[in-house]
Parts: C-alpha cells; structure tokens; sequence
C-alpha cells in the first residue's frame, strides 16, 4: 500500500503502464499485481474463509483484475462465484486469468441466477470489477442489473441490519469517468475504492465521495520513474 498523493489522469495512468510494459513488467504481471494487492486489502479488512463472495467481472482488464481477487480468495478459503457481466473476458490477460479461474472450478453464474436479492440477508463481500479507468458515458441495461443488484443488497443490510455487505470497488467504481468525476445514476457505492499506482482525478471530487467510500491507492510494482 502507498499514499502518494500524486494524481494521474486515466490517459496518464495508460501511458505509466506502457514505459513500464517496456522496461520490463508485463502487463501480465501488473493485473496480477494488481488483483493479489486488492485480494490481501480485502483480506486485511474482512476474515474471507467461509465467506461467501461475489466478484462481478467485465470482460476488459478491470475483469482481470477481478479474476485474479477470484482466485486469491478462493485460495484463502472463500466461497467464490464469479458474475460475468458481458460474458467472456475479450482481453489476453484477462482470458488467461479468467482460466485459471476455471482450472479451480470456482463457480461462474448468469446475472438470472443471482440470489433474490430482495429476500438476500447473508453476510458476504462483494467486488466490483466490471469497469475500471476505460469508462465513459452511460451504463448499458444488462449492466445496470449488475449494478442495481449490488446497490439493492448493500443498501439493505445497511438499513435492515440484515449482515454486514461490503463492496470493494476496483480502480473505479463502474459506472463512474476516472477524469471528471460524473457518474451514471446506477453506478455502483462502494464502501472502498481500491486504485492502483496513483490516484485518479475522481478521487478527489467531492460530488464522487459517497460513491468511492474509502479510497486506497495500492502498489503494482510501477517503478517511480515511469
């Protein structure tokens, strides 16, 4: 973990990236460092083994990112089930970790199959890796019931005292731009923002704070000079 306060604009953080996938760390490595960093924050805050987890994956690199806290909990004991949003990862690292997911067997089911979340009362963790720094604009309807679902339930144990329901949002929250701070209406609330290597504009935007809750800005292994 770091808390560098410098602040990069998501076009910057893609261009950190790219020096560094030339100086040597694989984009590879990045999603893994990135996903293993997010997995032991989570673990850090919330006992996992028993606890039942959903990782909500898109299908670019914020995905990725997604299967790889996947795996890491799944590996700490958690009951893992993986919700691919847009179906299968499009991203060659994303699909690589997406299959050692499957070489797990860690559960993959369709949005449909998701408990009612109206009738949904059980302590569990949720993450949110649909969109990461590459959003912009407004979410799309089989989105938006990824993002109602994970709203619906974490708003009701707040307020239901149902059990504790905590979202850990990774990069962005999905549905939020990374530059300007706007947000679709249905994006998702987490209670942490897990970011990674340097801190994004919205994260400083006020209008965004009930949107991000904690905001953590975690370490990949970028070396400063990049």
């Amino acid at each position: 973990m770091q808390n560098n306060p410098q602040i990069v604009t998501c076009a910057e953080m893609k261009e950190i990236e790219r020096r560094a996938a030339e100086g040597g760390l694989s984009y590879y490595q990045m999603m893994e460092n990135a996903g293993v960093g997010a997995a032991e924050f989570i673990i850090s805050r919330i006992p996992v083994e028993g606890k039942q987890i959903f990782v909500f994956c898109g299908k670019g690199n914020n995905g990725g990112d997604g299967f790889v806290v996947a795996r890491i909990l799944h590996e700490h004991g958690a009951v893992v089930k993986l919700i691919l949003v847009e179906g299968e990862p499009k991203t060659q690292d994303a699909i690589a970790n997406s299959e050692l997911c499957q070489a797990l067997r860690i559960p993959r089911i369709p949005i449909e199959e998701l408990p009612d979340k109206e009738l949904f009362k059980e302590p569990a963790i949720i993450v949110d890796a649909i969109y990461g720094t590459g959003f912009h604009g407004s979410l799309r309807d089989e989105v938006r019931k990824a993002t109602a679902w994970i709203n619906y339930v974490r708003r009701s144990a707040d307020s239901a005292n149902h059990g504790d329901v905590s979202v850990f949002a990774l990069d962005i929250p999905s549905g939020a731009n990374g530059d300007t701070g706007s947000f679709d209406p249905h994006a998702v609330r987490a209670d942490y923002t897990l970011t990674f290597h340097r801190f994004k504009p919205i994260h400083i935007v006020e209008e965004a704070k009930d949107l991000l809750g904690e905001t953590v800005c975690l370490d990949i292994g970028i070396p400063s000079a990049c």
